[in-house]
């Protein structure tokens, strides 16, 4: 193998996938399975075995007797760069989220049918956040969850419940009347708030970051003990959890 392009490791066939997908110089360049044995230095039948699952799992695409880097690298690419983005930009106001308020906030993504918590500022009052950065959690509970679903359009908007309650079956029972009333709260007031829907005296408030393309790019999101979170400071914070996420939403480039 060209080790120009790959990096060696001890897992071997993740090497020569790896060294497959490298020896595309070009977006549009399609390459015959020859040429990639020639320019990874493996056998043409490993090429066509490996060629061929990596096309199953959409890395490449066959384009008659030729390969092509698939559409799946192109989605993984925009959500690592999109996920990068948001994370850096949002830092700097979930930072002045929590010096104003004195409570945690935490950074929300979708990521598929769950939520990932990307970002954590602590509250100096808290020994540790809530919920670790990376866990997935329920995309259809807690006011994160709501502010990454309230936008999308309806038919999206299901699916993803679907997914997400047939993942995390936990909680109370699910009334999808109500749930969308909620979310059309939500779309009118532009923030929403939870209270012990994940964990039972934890409450939340969370408002939409929006991306230059007009999309929900992720959740800014105030957590906090309920007994700390009582409705005179939700009145209070509300404003605060939206001016960070407006303040965001500017740096990536939004109009909203």
């Amino acid at each position: 193998m060209d080790g120009q392009h790959v990096k060696e490791t001890k897992v071997g066939v993740l090497d020569k996938a790896m060294a497959i997908l490298l020896s595309f110089t070009r977006g549009n360049e399609a390459l015959l399975p020859q040429e990639l044995a020639a320019r990874t230095g493996m056998p043409l039948p490993t090429i066509y075995r490996l060629a061929q699952a990596l096309s199953e799992h959409g890395m490449l695409m066959k384009d008659g007797i030729r390969f092509r880097l698939g559409i799946t690298l192109a989605r993984l690419g925009m959500m690592a760069i999109e996920g990068v983005d948001v994370r850096q930009k949002a830092r700097p106001h979930l930072e002045w989220l929590t010096a104003q308020t004195e409570e945690n906030a935490e950074l929300h993504i979708r990521h598929e049918s769950s939520r990932l918590v990307l970002e954590v500022v602590s509250s100096p009052h808290n020994l540790r956040p809530f919920t670790d950065v990376g866990t997935p959690l329920p995309l259809h509970q807690g006011a994160a969850g709501k502010v990454l679903l309230a936008w999308l359009p309806e038919n999206e908007r299901t699916s993803l419940i679907a997914g997400s309650r047939a993942r995390f079956p936990e909680g109370a029972p699910f009334d999808e009347q109500r749930y969308e009333e909620e979310l059309s709260r939500v779309r009118d007031y532009g923030w929403s708030f939870s209270d012990g829907e994940r964990f039972s005296g934890v409450s939340a408030l969370a408002a939409p970051i929006w991306n230059a393309g007009g999309h929900i790019a992720g959740a800014m999101t105030l957590v906090a003990p309920s007994a700390r979170l009582t409705a005179e400071k939700r009145k209070r914070f509300v404003p605060l959890v939206q001016e960070a996420a407006r303040r965001t939403s500017h740096d990536l480039g939004s109009a909203q």
